[in-house]
């Protein structure tokens, strides 16, 4: 095994596999997902001694879905590759069957399920996860809110509202700026009082009367943040997790909505236990208290070749991911989530973690991104009208409606 090479010299067959350099044995964040990587490779090579695997490594995550689509469209895709879940129903057609590796459809969540089973069968094994939280501070919570994190918005501001009047630091903060995370982080707002980004056919469908209804109430509710002082203005400007993180342990808000990766960075940073342990996750407040959401990513492995060799080779390199004590490695040296719900239950890491067992609980309303292309178009919008929204600019109303407007004219040209 070699960086680039897994197998031996004197072989039937090379597949080619692409991927991102920290999902390889060779990775140097990470050297415990390193290993990981190592081991599954090794344990390939074993099972496949008359078949090798090239590994051709990609560094820039859209110039590699451009390549992919292009590869796929003239006849020479890789055997396999790496492939974001979000780009899965790009590739649908062209993504071979595996169904021979999935273990217990019923254990994969349904937003799993959603996405990569697919005319019939499974088209990719999906071997993390992540999702969206609402982080709190428990002891002022205990202190503002009965002990119990908000559920609502109408709560949510209420008690952000008496922290910070009496505690001198922002009630709640979250992605505000331009980029990816202000849409998909807030899109589970939207989502929870059942809209939909586009139909069946791809097509955007935010002007139906239902839609417009759920894409106005959340963007009141963001000029609400503001408006009330429970949010600083300031987070128009933030485009990176980390400043959330930031706030948080340095005592600047009480409540952020996060993703489930940042409760081992907040562990990590604290300077003890006990301050560790102030910091809770819930699930994400909503319009009404009994409706939920989050939104979910994480990256699959699908197999594109029909040469039966290399086909059912790279079938078998994905399917290790499938198996739950490979998906429990993994996700504990990498801090993803499992997309398998008995990880969670028989794996002593997962089982008795209180912050894991709560992202199991929310994993059960997971939704992913639809695959289409005017998604880009949707949140580039949105991040825009969110802009607008929190300086001013525009009111709830029109920023709405002009998004509505440029992604239908996007769509429609």
């Amino acid at each position: 095994m070699t960086t680039n090479r897994v197998g031996s010299k004197n072989v039937k067959a090379t597949s080619v596999h692409w991927l991102l350099p920290d999902a390889s044995h060779k990775q140097d964040e990470n050297p415990e997902v390193a290993k990981v990587y190592e081991q599954l490779f090794e344990t390939w090579a074993k099972d496949h001694p008359r078949v090798a695997m090239d590994l051709q490594y990609k560094t820039n995550l859209e110039q590699m879905k451009t390549k992919l689509l292009q590869a796929v469209a003239k006849g020479n895709a890789p055997t396999s590759a790496q492939v974001d879940s979000f780009w899965v129903p790009d590739f649908t057609d062209s993504l071979q069957p595996m169904d021979r590796v999935i273990e217990k459809p019923d254990d994969w969540y349904p937003f799993v399920k959603d996405i990569v089973h697919q005319n019939g069968s499974w088209r990719a094994v999906w071997k993390n996860t992540d999702c969206r939280a609402l982080y709190y501070r428990q002891d002022l919570i205990d202190k503002y809110n009965d002990g119990n994190p908000p559920k609502t918005w109408d709560e949510l501001i209420q008690v952000g509202k008496d922290i910070k009047g009496n505690e001198n630091m922002a009630g709640y903060m979250y992605n505000g700026g331009k980029w990816e995370a202000t849409t998909f982080d807030n899109l589970a707002m939207y989502w929870a009082q059942g809209g939909n980004l586009v139909n069946d056919e791809g097509k955007p469908v935010l002007d139906t009367p239902a839609n417009k209804r759920a894409l106005l109430s959340v963007f009141k509710f963001f000029k609400r943040t503001v408006d009330s002082g429970v949010t600083p203005q300031r987070v128009v400007n933030i485009t990176d997790y980390g400043r959330l993180r930031e706030a948080a342990l340095n005592g600047q808000t009480a409540m952020f909505l996060g993703g489930n990766w940042q409760i081992s960075t907040i562990k990590q940073q604290v300077d003890s236990k006990e301050e560790w342990k102030k910091w809770k996750v819930a699930k994400i407040p909503q319009r009404k208290p009994d409706i939920a959401s989050t939104g979910t990513g994480g990256w699959t492995v699908g197999v594109f070749s029909q040469d039966e060799t290399k086909r059912s080779a790279a079938v078998d390199y994905a399917g290790l991911f499938a198996k739950k004590t490979n998906m429990a490695n993994l996700c504990k040296a990498g801090g993803f989530l499992p997309t398998r719900k008995s990880v969670f239950e028989e794996t002593k890491f997962f089982s008795d973690d209180p912050y894991m067992q709560k992202y199991k609980k929310l994993l059960t309303d997971g939704r992913a991104r639809p695959g289409v292309p005017i998604y880009l178009t949707i949140s580039s919008e949105w991040q825009t009208a969110v802009g607008k929204v929190l300086t001013g600019q525009a009111s709830p109303k029109a920023a709405v409606n002009t998004m509505i407007k440029n992604v239908n004219a996007e769509y429609e040209g």
